[in-house]
């Protein structure tokens, strides 16, 4: 039987995943060709900010070696971006020239930084914090820079600062929000966050922008639209990703915020397949692991055992990875008038806890400074069920209230941003 041309645009961790579980599966019957805009082969992005401090480095991130494609027969490209699919002869043309058939096409090419609305913003010392490159650059800079700005609140943006601090720097992280991960913690949890994070050397303000960059040939200082003017020889830029979908609108694909996908993750060309951040699927956009890989199974069940299995989103918590900080939100964080809320606060010890119950059924929860009870309020708000009986007894968590009700498990892991 002659084998089929699957080509694949992107080597981050989605492809490699996927790679994974279509090799697991026996895809004999696949000659599978990679093409990827870096340079060598996949690499774990959530490492990089233990990259940038120093925990880790460059070797021990590494998920997939070029020789691992030879030994598995599959062709890479890096280094060498697609920069053209030609839909109508079912081919991709990429940066280097090369012109590669394909049956079926796969786009993981993952996201690109969220920009900022900030004038000369190409200042050298002024980088994103999204590759290994970009981790290299700011190595570099920080060795020769004394004040660091860091933008963006975040996971991202507060991993970063924290990676700076540790180096050695004076480190200001500037928030648009008015408190810090306003997108999965309420304003209490936010605080307390902000104030650990302070002992470790990291200056806050918040509620403020960057308006614009200041220096004659580098980096020197960035002044807010409040009028404060911060020093500064280094600046990250960490607001967040948009899909990277240019290739794909290039193509005529449909588009939204991503290119969108059905539940079978195809394309509007049924040709092409899609996966990872670059993706829409029902108006969500995605940027954490635990998704990719659903996504990347039941991609290569498709492709390899022909099984129509469609992919169905599902609530996925957060974990912050700082060192030293117990942090877990899940599902909803902000108080609302439908909403019955129970928490509790010890600001001697930095523990807070707040769970949100809609017709006494659990629907979000937000830990700091004692999150082990986390995976279990994960469990609860997934299985919906009424929690009259346990409710006066829920804010302390699973061992009471299991003792009253062993029949519910603690057995999901919380997932991790990937950067």
């Amino acid at each position: 039987m002659e084998q089929q041309k699957l080509v694949i645009i992107g080597n981050g961790m989605a492809t490699s995943r996927l790679l994974d579980e279509l090799l697991s599966r026996g895809a004999s019957s696949y000659q599978i060709t990679v093409f990827g805009e870096e340079p060598g082969g996949a690499y774990n992005r959530i490492q990089l900010s233990p990259l940038l401090a120093g925990e880790t480095d460059r070797k021990s991130i590494q998920l997939k070696t070029t020789a691992w494609y030879k030994s598995h027969a599959i062709t890479l490209h890096s280094g060498d971006a697609v920069v053209q699919i030609d839909r109508a002869q079912r081919r991709v043309i990429s940066q280097n020239g090369r012109v590669c058939d394909y049956d079926q096409l796969i786009l993981a090419t993952g996201s690109r930084p969220a920009s900022i609305e900030a004038a000369n913003q190409s200042l050298p010392g002024i980088y994103d914090f999204r590759t290994e490159q970009d981790v290299e650059q700011i190595i570099a800079q920080s060795a020769c820079s004394r004040d660091a700005l860091v933008v963006g609140g975040g996971l991202l943006g507060l991993e970063a600062a924290h990676a700076l601090a540790k180096k050695g720097l004076k480190v200001t992280l500037i928030h648009r929000g008015d408190w810090l991960m306003n997108r999965q913690l309420d304003p209490l949890a936010g605080e307390l966050l902000r104030a650990e994070l302070a002992t470790r050397g990291i200056r806050f303000v918040l509620g403020d922008e960057i308006s614009h960059f200041e220096g004659e040939r580098v980096l020197q200082a960035a002044v807010l639209k409040s009028g404060t003017r911060l020093n500064a020889q280094l600046a990250v830029i960490a607001t967040g990703i948009t899909p990277n979908s240019t290739l794909a609108r290039a193509a005529g694909l449909d588009c939204g915020r991503g290119l969108q996908v059905d539940d079978l993750l195809r394309s509007s060309d049924t040709a092409i397949s899609a996966l990872g951040e670059c993706i829409e699927h029902r108006g969500r956009t995605f940027g954490l692991v635990a998704p990719i890989w659903e996504q990347a199974r039941l991609l290569a069940d498709r492709l390899v055992r022909g099984l129509a299995t469609p992919y169905r989103d599902a609530p996925v918590p957060t974990k912050l990875k700082v060192s030293g900080i117990n942090l877990f939100s899940a599902g909803e964080y902000l108080d609302a008038p439908d909403l019955d809320s129970l928490t509790f606060s010890d600001p001697h010890s930095g523990v807070y806890r707040k769970l949100l119950l809609r017709n006494n059924r659990l629907v979000g929860a937000v830990l700091y400074g004692d999150a082990q009870d986390g995976q279990w309020y994960f469990e609860l708000m997934q299985r919906q069920a009424d929690l009259s009986d346990l409710k006066p007894a829920l804010l302390f968590g699973r061992p009471p209230c299991t003792d009253d009700n062993p029949s519910v498990p603690a057995t999901l892991a919380i997932q991790e941003i990937a950067v």
